[in-house]
């Protein structure tokens, strides 16, 4: 029963232990402690070379038993057993590394070296880790099992099963370190990728930026120029209508001018066979009247003698007119100054009238009043002469007044 017991326990420890591995939304601090979790929770198969990475003041206790544990099915994940698990804090880590697999994946390394890490983004954005080329790889030595050995953190107990476990887990713990400092600088080396690549993104986002400005400008430019290519078509299709228009003019012209110099010419070939037959009729008159020239003579200087003495009278006339004239204006003034007299002395009697009027009215309305209160005073004056007339007849009229 113990040889099995035997395998089952070595089956246990040489199980792959999961690694930490950071991702794109990982932080810093998150990567440290996933670190730190899988370097106190996990194991490997590799042996310890060297027991000074251990700490020298850590208690180890033995364990009871592994009966029974290899079987289970956390067996196979974790380092211990649940008798072991209450010892030691490997197991609850390891356990929580479990828990949170979207934090986290498992990665085996082979014994000899621990390939460096490349970073790589693919076209979702996701960034990967590739191992890179073997010339700027972390070089490990290889570890030499030395479980029958002298260990000084385990003493005489390494000679039996229970120090060989706990020699194992020290050389595990060993190599967990030594892998934690490995993933540390894998960290680093990605976050320096990360960063190159952000840059870069930047780089690529600030020129698409500037072409797109560029674009955008351009395309202004080109609606600008298509804006003015339209306004040049339509001054150049109104420039064409104008030259139309233009010519039909020019035409029209063209035919008024014809019609108008056909029209011209046989209107001064009218002209002249008139001027031809009225210079033929002058002639003819001007030989006729040639003899009556000094009859006509004699009857002008007749009438012209009649015509001076005409005139002669008509002067006289004119300063009769003359006299006439400014008596008339002398006449108009004199009646406008009458009738102005007249107007004022009409308004005046009008306005005594209405003086009078007024003072009548006064006169009427204060009469009116004299008499009313009169009026008044009498009635009252018989009011007090019948009161007092019945004041003294009073015993008479009342039966035993006395």
């Amino acid at each position: 029963m113990s040889r099995p017991r035997r395998a089952k326990r070595h089956a246990i420890y040489d199980s792959p232990c999961p690694r930490a591995v950071t991702s794109d939304a990982d932080t810093p601090g998150t990567a440290d402690s996933l670190l730190t979790s899988a370097s106190t929770g996990t194991m490997n198969g590799q042996p310890a070379a060297d027991n000074r990475l251990s700490r020298p003041g850590a208690t180890i206790r033995t364990v009871p038993s592994f009966d029974g544990s290899a079987s289970s099915p956390e067996s196979k994940h974790s380092g211990f057993s649940n008798g072991a698990a209450s010892d030691l804090t490997a197991s609850s880590t390891m356990g929580a590394l479990q828990q949170e697999p979207d934090q986290a994946t498992t990665l085996r390394r082979k014994p000899g070296s621990v390939g460096e890490m490349t970073t790589k983004w693919n076209a979702t954005g996701v960034r990967a880790i590739e191992p890179s080329s073997s010339q700027g790889s972390l070089q490990i030595p290889q570890m030499s099992e030395q479980q029958d050995e002298w260990d000084s953190t385990v003493g005489k107990a390494g000679l039996g099963k229970t120090g060989r476990v706990i020699n194992k887990l020290v050389s595990d713990n060993d190599a967990l370190k030594r892998d934690i400092k490995i993933e540390r600088l894998l960290a680093e080396e990605a976050k320096q990728s990360a960063k190159l690549v952000e840059d870069k993104m930047e780089r690529m986002i600030s020129e698409y930026e500037s072409r797109l400005l560029e674009a955008n400008v351009t395309k202004t430019l080109l609606s600008r120029k298509e804006r003015q290519v339209e306004t040049l078509t339509s001054l150049v299709e109104a420039e064409r209508k104008k030259t139309q228009i233009a010519e039909d003019r020019e035409r029209n012209w063209r035919q008024e001018l014809e019609k108008t110099r056909s029209e011209s010419t046989i209107q001064v070939e009218e002209a002249t066979t008139h001027a031809a037959l009225m210079e033929g009729r002058y002639n003819a008159i001007s030989s006729h009247w040639r003899d009556q020239g000094k009859q006509v003579k004699r009857a002008l200087s007749e009438m012209e003698g009649e015509i001076i003495s005409l005139v002669m009278e008509r002067k006289k006339d004119d300063e009769k007119i003359q006299t006439l004239r400014d008596l008339c204006d002398q006449q108009h003034t004199n009646v406008k100054q009458l009738t102005d007299e007249k107007e004022q002395i009409a308004r005046l009697f009008e306005e005594y009238k209405a003086t009078q009027e007024e003072a009548l009215r006064d006169i009427k309305t204060k009469a009116k009043q004299r008499e009313e209160e009169q009026e008044r005073l009498l009635a009252e004056s018989r009011e007090a002469l019948a009161k007092l007339k019945w004041a003294l007849n009073v015993k008479n009229n009342v039966k035993g007044a006395q």
